[in-house]
């Protein structure tokens, strides 16, 4: 023998069209069997546990006291519930009501005018709960998953699928320690789970086609609501990656492209910048492989940082680096980088968790100014990247302000002037090929600070005096130079350390 709960029974496709509560208990009775009264007398032969379907002879004394009686008798034989013909659905008197509220007993009315036969068949084979009942609540369910709105929230499209069915649905953030459940998973990721109650029977099996459909169907909807939302973010960080790649004379419709996609860019920038080490884990990987992971990473931090520290966050790419961008509609002082820093710090944790054993090196530049202060606030970022770099701290967010260096000299550098002319002074030390040109500049460096002193220079490179110059006779013939004039070797001291800086 089936049995089903009378909510279960009352909710089901095939039987809630067809019949509604007039009275409600405030239990939920269990459901055996099917019975048909012709008339109250009959009720003391109607077995346990049966819903009761009263002809319509037996319906014309609901108004009147006998029916009062046959609630009572009915509680004796432990009715679960009352269905009554349509045409007297108003003839249930308050009195009748109270006693079927008292014994737990629930009454109906069918809608409509059906077959009674019928619809003692289609109650029967709900509670025995058939392989082709099931089959075709499994189908009625798995056809409203399909037709759910695109645009709807997944939580609506599982309630609607439970509905179908006739099994309450739902959603959880883990997977339950026992009951039949479906894992939710978005981008490879689980985001939660469908679960339900256990059925019995045929049911069951259909509760398990349905719970994985609704899985499926939530996981669509979610990706879905998550490419609409990050369309604008992937559009924003495309306007201000062309930005910071882009020459001076190109930056006013960037700048324009950007105010206009809805960044803050004329109020108060902090840039964090990260830079992969081993991102590809020892591998080759292709380009476009690459660049995904590294987009990925980005949607990542940025969701991190948003959901951390909350604020107006946009981010960009630099090459091969990350950049995040703190701004601020007005000055945020002079703490800005490192409270910035503080607040990446979780978010660099997020980004290590993805990265297995890559390690990030993390600078904060400090707050500036408008459109040009983007640039500046960006070239402090990779200035503290270097200095962690050089200091070998990795995995941890390092503040501009607090590695000590020339503000002046980082700024001057993040001009397009200055980055020219460091370009075009030391191209021809650049453009040799191997290392021998980083070697030269690193002599040429060392020479300059040393003022020009051989003898010190030689004991910092650990060399000969003879071969330092011998060098420093080659660099200044590659250079187009004047080694006799300040205002040369100045712009040759500046151009090493904003190199070796940035």
């Amino acid at each position: 023998m089936c049995v089903a709960s009378l909510r279960q029974l009352v909710g089901s496709p095939a039987v809630n069209s067809i019949i509604g509560y007039l009275s409600r208990p405030r239990t939920d009775p269990d459901v055996a069997r099917v019975a048909l009264v012709e008339d109250f007398a009959h009720l003391e032969r109607v077995d346990p546990q049966a819903i009761v379907l009263l002809t319509d002879a037996a319906a014309r004394s609901v108004s009147s006291y006998r029916f009062d009686v046959a609630l009572r008798i009915a509680r004796s034989r432990d009715v679960a519930a009352i269905v009554l013909p349509a045409d007297h659905a108003d003839s249930v008197t308050p009195t009748a009501a109270a006693i079927a509220a008292r014994s737990g007993i629930a009454i109906l009315a069918a809608a409509g005018a059906p077959d009674i036969a019928q619809l003692a068949i289609a109650i029967a084979r709900e509670i025995a709960g058939a392989a082709d009942v099931a089959l075709l609540r499994a189908h009625t369910a798995v056809r409203a998953i399909e037709a759910h709105p695109g645009d709807a929230p997944p939580d609506s499209l599982v309630v609607r699928a439970g509905a179908a069915l006739g099994v309450a649905l739902r959603v959880v953030p883990s997977e339950p320690e026992a009951g039949p459940c479906a894992p939710i998973v978005v981008d490879g990721n689980v985001e939660g789970w469908t679960t339900a109650a256990p059925q019995q029977g045929d049911l069951g099996l259909a509760l398990d086609i349905v719970l994985h459909a609704a899985a499926n169907g939530a996981a669509r909807a979610l990706a879905a609501a998550r490419r609409a939302q990050e369309l604008p973010i992937q559009t924003r960080e495309q306007a201000l990656t062309e930005l910071l790649a882009s020459p001076r004379q190109g930056r006013p419709p960037l700048v324009q492209r950007a105010r206009t996609l809805g960044v803050e860019i004329d109020g108060w920038t902090v840039a964090v910048r990260m830079e992969f080490e081993s991102l590809t884990g020892g591998t080759t990987d292709d380009d476009l492989q690459l660049l995904e992971r590294r987009v990925r990473l980005a949607r990542s931090a940025l969701q991190a940082v948003q959901a951390d520290g909350g604020g107006s966050w946009h981010s960009a790419r630099a090459g091969l680096a990350l950049v995040l961008l703190r701004m601020y509609a007005d000055d945020p002082g002079l703490g800005a980088a490192g409270a910035v820093a503080r607040e990446g710090q979780p978010v660099l944790d997020e980004v290590r968790s993805q990265l297995g054993a890559a390690l990030v090196r993390c600078g904060v530049g400090s707050a500036h100014h408008g459109p040009d202060g983007l640039f500046a606030a960006v070239a402090e970022a990779k200035a503290a990247v270097a200095l962690a770099r050089t200091s070998g701290r990795v995995n941890t967010a390092v503040p501009f302000d607090s590695v000590g260096l020339r503000r002046t000299l980082v700024e001057w550098y993040a001009s397009d002037t200055a980055r020219e002319a460091v370009t075009s002074v030391l191209a021809p030390l650049t453009s040799l090929s191997g290392t021998r040109g980083e070697r030269l500049i690193q002599t040429l460096h060392v020479y300059l600070d040393q003022q020009g002193s051989l003898t010190r220079t030689a004991e910092r490179l650990s060399m000969h005096r003879n071969a330092v110059s011998y060098r420093i006779n080659q660099i200044f013939g590659l250079l187009d130079v004047d080694p006799d004039n300040p205002d040369d070797l100045l712009l040759l001291q500046l151009a090493c350390r904003a190199r070796e800086l940035t």
